[in-house]
């Protein structure tokens, strides 16, 4: 009960801080839409790696997140929100267990998404302005650091609580497993915020035009 307490506790917090954000804006819809029932369906498309948890969502496959593109392309509270609605249709639509959803929305979705942000936030403070180091940092750098350090998290409460149902424990294969699977998270995040920025640049909250094209 307390895994769905909290994420419904997020996810509402989530609606009440975007309210004036990037969710009410017509010309998003689609692309909003679009982004739930793919990373529903990436969540479902896996392939396991040695020593993984087949039957548990949170587990080292080698599968695609999105938490950390979803922040860069609207924000965090709005990534939460939608982040819900994808845990809802991916992890419940197919188990229909809400305890399961909820875990899967807390530690695979708001806590990358949360560590995400604030990468994002040091990289705009800390390096220079300019497009390469957006793509580089709140792409690659953001995703890869964010998957990395929740696989860790994760790591860290099944051996101190004993769950073992996050994965495997093997520590050495965990840790490898983990910089592969973090390494393909910062890989597509940083492609497909590429793209995006080429092709569909006002889909990118993150981006500032007037401050990174004069570099």
């Amino acid at each position: 009960m307390a895994w769905i307490l909290s994420a419904t506790s997020i996810f509402l917090l989530g609606i009440y801080k975007s309210r004036h954000g990037v969710l009410l804006q017509p010309r998003l819809r689609n692309i909003f839409i679009s982004c739930i029932l793919l990373l529903a369906l990436a969540w479902n498309i896996r392939a396991h790696l040695p020593n993984s948890n087949i039957d548990n969502l949170i587990d080292l496959s080698f599968h695609f997140f999105g938490a950390s593109l979803l922040v860069a392309l609207f924000g965090f509270w709005s990534a939460i929100t939608l982040l819900f609605i994808v845990a809802l249709i991916g992890v419940f639509g197919i188990s229909g267990d809400l305890v399961e959803t909820s875990r899967h929305y807390l530690l695979v979705s708001v806590i990358p998404a949360l560590i995400a942000c604030g990468v994002m936030k040091a990289v705009q403070r800390l390096l220079p302005k300019h497009l390469f180091i957006l793509i580089l940092g709140n792409g690659y750098l953001a995703a890869f650091i964010s998957t990395f350090a929740t696989g860790l998290l994760i790591y860290g409460l099944q051996q101190y609580f004993q769950i073992t149902s996050f994965g495997t424990s093997d520590p050495l294969g965990w840790f490898l497993g983990l910089l592969v699977l973090s390494f393909m998270e910062g890989s597509l995040s940083g492609m497909l915020l590429a793209i995006l920025l080429v092709y569909r640049p006002q889909w990118v909250s993150t981006y500032q035009e007037e401050r990174y094209m004069n570099a």
